[in-house]
């Protein structure tokens, strides 16, 4: 390849030169025109491709199935309708009874554990309801 370099005449270097140039020039215009003709986005744009691409990502997958509903209410566990109706009845009579704390406060008499104070008197609320919706049946 030297030997060859070594041979050329001025005029294929030059040649060689200007083609390089050309090819350079080239590209800048190239890339130049397109960013005409293709112009970067604005932050609004942006911000709703962001947007789009999180409201995609959250979709749930094809495969899920949805939690089932029973009177427009979503069972976030597997209870009976009667379980169902008590909890509401329940959370109708005070408004701090809800399925978590009574959940909570059934797992704690069902595992030995002794309740918190708070806890103690939600019981005792449960038991009073409790005895009502009973006397009523």
């Amino acid at each position: 390849m030297d030997d060859q370099g070594k041979h050329l005449t001025e005029a294929q270097k030059q040649i060689r030169r200007l083609e390089s140039l050309r090819l350079g020039r080239e590209e800048t215009s190239k890339a130049s025109a397109e960013k005409a003709y293709s112009p970067a986005k604005t932050q609004a744009a942006k911000i709703e491709d962001r947007l789009k691409a999180m409201r995609r990502e959250s979709e749930r997958p094809a495969g899920k199935t949805r939690r089932v509903k029973i009177e427009g209410k979503q069972k976030s566990s597997k209870l009976t309708f009667v379980q169902i109706r008590v909890l509401e009845e329940l959370l109708s009579k005070d408004k701090r009874l809800r399925g978590s704390a009574v959940t909570r406060i059934a797992l704690n008499r069902f595992l030995n554990i002794d309740n918190t104070a708070a806890e103690n008197d939600l019981e005792t609320k449960i038991n009073e309801i409790l005895r009502q919706i009973k006397s009523k049946s």
